[in-house]
């Protein structure tokens, strides 16, 4: 009698072991897959104004598994002095895929060349839009010239996932 009760302990014990261990492959493959089809918002990574091009240079992140079609950008600058113009619709066609960084030039009008100074603010935007998904969306992103952005896509991760772990203790503090 007791080697029987032993035996069936020990198969039990194994099954459940067993069946906690595919239950787990199981969740985390579903996770991983939701991630994956998770569109995400692009995220501004690099962004400086280049002399050279007479240019508004951007490093776009996409932090989400669905890859990003941005359309069209746009821009508006305005200097610290002096009139300033928006330049809309400019067609960009770019295919962003998840996790990946894309770099977009935008170009301000010929007759800036030369008189864009450190303080000046030039603002672009990006109209886009997920596969599957009829509905477009629109990011703006400024900059103040002299001041480049750069920023590591992990990065700024970490510090997303840092915030939404603040959020949710706040949240989950509120409720007791």
């Amino acid at each position: 009698m007791r080697k029987t009760l032993t035996v069936a302990v020990l198969v039990t014990i194994v099954g459940v072991l067993l069946g906690m261990g595919i239950g787990g492959f199981i969740t985390y493959t579903s996770a991983v897959q939701t991630v994956k089809s998770l569109p995400g918002a692009p995220i501004v990574v690099g962004a400086k104004y280049d002399a050279k091009k007479n240019a508004l240079v951007m490093d776009v992140f996409n932090p989400g598994g669905l890859p990003i079609f941005i359309e069209t950008t746009g821009l508006v600058f305005k200097p610290k002095s002096g009139n300033g113009y928006a330049i809309a619709n400019l067609p960009a066609n770019v295919k962003v895929d998840g996790g990946t960084i894309a770099r977009l030039v935008i170009n301000l009008k010929e007759s800036s060349r030369g008189k864009v100074q450190i303080g000046d603010i030039i603002s672009g935007t990006l109209v886009y839009h997920y596969p599957y998904i009829p509905q477009i969306y629109t990011t703006t992103y400024r900059l103040t010239v002299g001041k480049p952005v750069s920023q590591n896509p992990a990065e700024v991760m970490r510090k997303a996932a840092e915030e939404a772990k603040k959020e949710q203790a706040t949240k989950g503090g509120e409720e007791k």
